[in-house]
């Protein structure tokens, strides 16, 4: 990817000290999750799974508003639902900060999508392969690549079925935003990437340039500072994030959630019920507890 010198060397300002990112939930959803997003969302999914362009141009996206949550809702975790038109399910997420069993979750949320995919009455071989997108900006725990991939195999490589495909990208392992490295020749996978990862406003003028995609897609990102509406929303959305962030620290910090690491070795499902009875008695709704941990709503009930 070569650049020429002319490229913005100024960045925009930050919205009341908060930097501007693609990350933020709010911008996330107005750039991957709205109406006019498809062609964006499929050239990522083309980017980051290798489907082709064509396959997925016709996807429709299962949840297109951009709500505001309240403070117990699922805070840095930003998910988007995509519907292929031959039947597979698409879930592109964006993992601001890694939690322990975030591995867990991704394949909870997987069976979600692999259970939407039956209809009454048809066998399982109607059932269609489902693929998770995970983007964490926090450190991958399980390895230390930038791409991890991961379908069920057999300890010999030979595959037991393909309708589950797990990608995580961890951003923490691309390089650091210098100019030598933007006027390189850098994949396009590391440009998007990059390009979802910065906070800095000049790195996306340099990153989008020749690039008629990304370039629309850095217009609506620069619409947060044009309009008072859209400034609102941001920042709302980023302290919202902070919160919960600060409170979930809290809890870890004073050990009402202790154990969660130590549970991989002692046994998941006993950390499990540990996880679920620190939010109960911490006052997260029960419905987000049941999502995130997995348990039925009968067990949560005894541990209240």
């Amino acid at each position: 990817m070569k650049k020429n010198n002319s490229s913005p060397t100024v960045d925009y300002p930050t919205l009341d000290g908060i930097p501007v990112s693609i990350r933020n939930d709010y911008l996330f959803k107005k750039i991957f999750g709205s109406e006019d997003s498809k062609s964006a969302v499929a050239h990522l999914i083309h980017l980051t799974t290798g489907i082709r362009k064509e396959d997925v141009i016709d996807l429709t996206i299962s949840d297109p508003h951009l709500p505001f949550r309240n403070i117990r809702d699922k805070r840095g975790i930003l998910d988007i639902h995509i519907k292929l038109k031959d039947g597979k399910r698409v879930n592109i997420e964006m993992q601001n900060h890694w939690h322990p069993f975030y591995p867990e979750r991704a394949i909870y949320y997987w069976s979600f999508m692999y259970q939407e995919t039956s209809l009454a009455g048809n066998s399982y071989n109607r059932l269609s392969k489902c693929i998770g997108i995970h983007l964490s900006n926090e450190t991958f725990r399980l390895n230390e690549k930038l791409q991890s991939t991961y379908t069920i195999r057999e300890e010999d490589g030979s595959i037991l079925s393909d309708v589950l495909e797990l990608h995580f990208f961890d951003l923490t392992r691309l390089p650091e935003e210098t100019k030598d490295l933007l006027q390189s020749e850098i994949s396009e996978l590391e440009r998007w990437l990059l390009f979802i990862r910065t906070n800095s406003q000049a790195v996306r003028n340099v990153l989008s340039e020749g690039d008629e995609l990304m370039s629309e897609c850095n217009e609506k990102v620069k619409s947060v500072f044009y309009t008072p509406s859209e400034r609102e929303i941001y920042i709302r959305e980023h302290i919202a994030e902070m919160d919960h962030y600060s409170i979930m620290q809290e809890k870890f910090e004073s050990g009402k959630m202790e154990g969660m690491e130590e549970g991989r070795v002692e046994g998941r499902e006993e950390t499990t019920i540990k996880i679920a009875r620190a939010l109960l008695q911490n006052g997260v709704d029960m419905e987000i507890v049941q999502k995130s941990t997995g348990l039925d709503r009968e067990q949560l009930e005894t541990l209240e």
